[in-house]
């Protein structure tokens, strides 16, 4: 069944990130993905599809020094090394670091669940988890307002594709 076979890609996916990824950016994978499960159980997404974007979303990250870069590679490794196919998958390992305008449900859960999984500790992380299974767009608001903030405080580049998610999820309130 394609249920069965989901899993058994998901336990080979995770033998290879786990030598690949080093401990902590595999924890946080491994986080990711139980989040996104969760979050799809509860926002009615695909558990299956969720679970392969929260695990692959940062398959690249151990080899790009350049954060920004980093979801748009790990697309393309998780569709050439991975043999992911499904392109709502591919999107939302993509757009996981910024989002984007018109998010699908997917693309959402994968945005969140990399910032809320059990292993991220920051000012506000507490509160955007609740809304995260109140609210999902209430949720990426908030986390994009907070990352927004770091950003500016640090004198670091903002994404202007985390601004314009921000304001088109403001203006469908």
């Amino acid at each position: 069944s394609c249920i069965r076979k989901n899993e058994m890609q998901i336990e080979e996916i995770k033998k290879e990130l786990e030598i690949e990824l080093g401990k902590k950016l595999y924890l946080h994978s491994i986080g990711t993905m139980e989040e996104a499960e969760k979050l799809a159980s509860v926002h009615g997404c695909d558990k299956s599809k969720a679970k392969i974007a929260g695990l692959l979303h940062d398959c690249w990250k151990g080899r790009c020094k350049d954060n920004l870069k980093h979801s748009k590679e790990s697309a393309e490794l998780a569709k050439t090394k991975f043999d992911v196919k499904d392109d709502d998958i591919l999107n939302a390992i993509m757009y996981h670091t910024t989002g984007r305008v018109n998010m699908t449900l997917l693309e959402k859960i994968i945005f969140i669940a990399d910032k809320i999984e059990p292993n991220r500790h920051y000012p506000g992380v507490e509160e955007i988890r609740r809304e995260a299974y109140i609210n999902l767009d209430e949720a990426i608001i908030k986390s994009l307002e907070s990352t927004i903030e770091y950003v500016k405080n640090r004198n670091l580049v903002l994404d202007m594709e985390s601004v314009n998610t921000l304001n088109y999820l403001k203006e469908g309130k």
